[in-house]
């Protein structure tokens, strides 16, 4: 190989690497339910072209003592009764323009209740946790729970 073949696929590699560490909120997470605190599931979260970021679910696992489901029963519309693997369950969720590391406006579900919840998110711990508080709509009390970066 060349000197100048090699500098430019060398090039090619860093800049694709830096570009895509470049966003700390793309990539798969391990979701912790924060009830039991087993791990339910990998989510990869991806990131549009109009800035929004979602969630989608790639991987199940089954909880000690649980009853296991593959599908979204709970669910209503066009999500009811879809597999888990391949649903999206945050839509929306936007980087807080007045916070570093903090996110807004999204929309996450519950696949066990089927209840959509308003989100926002903040990375936590050098990018490694991702805690979301989500809550119905006029609740004055919601729920946090963890997401750990693979």
């Amino acid at each position: 190989m060349t000197a100048k073949l090699l500098s430019g696929l060398l090039f090619s590699l860093t800049t694709s690497f830096c570009f895509a560490a470049g966003d700390p909120l793309v990539g798969t997470w391990k979701t912790i339910d924060d009830r039991t605190g087993f791990s339910l599931s990998d989510v990869v979260i991806r990131k549009d072209k109009d800035d929004h970021y979602s969630a989608t679910i790639v991987n199940i696992r089954t909880v000690p003592g649980a009853a296991t489901s593959e599908i979204c029963s709970n669910c209503s519309g066009a999500q009811k009764n879809k597999p888990l693997i391949g649903l999206t369950t945050m839509t929306g969720l936007t980087a807080n323009p007045d916070k570093t590391n903090e996110f807004v406006g999204g929309v996450i579900l519950d696949p066990k209740s089927g209840q959509h919840y308003n989100a926002r998110a903040r990375l936590m711990n050098n990018g490694k946790h991702l805690i979301i508080h989500s809550r119905l709509e006029g609740a004055s009390i919601g729920r946090n729970v963890t997401w750990v970066k693979n």
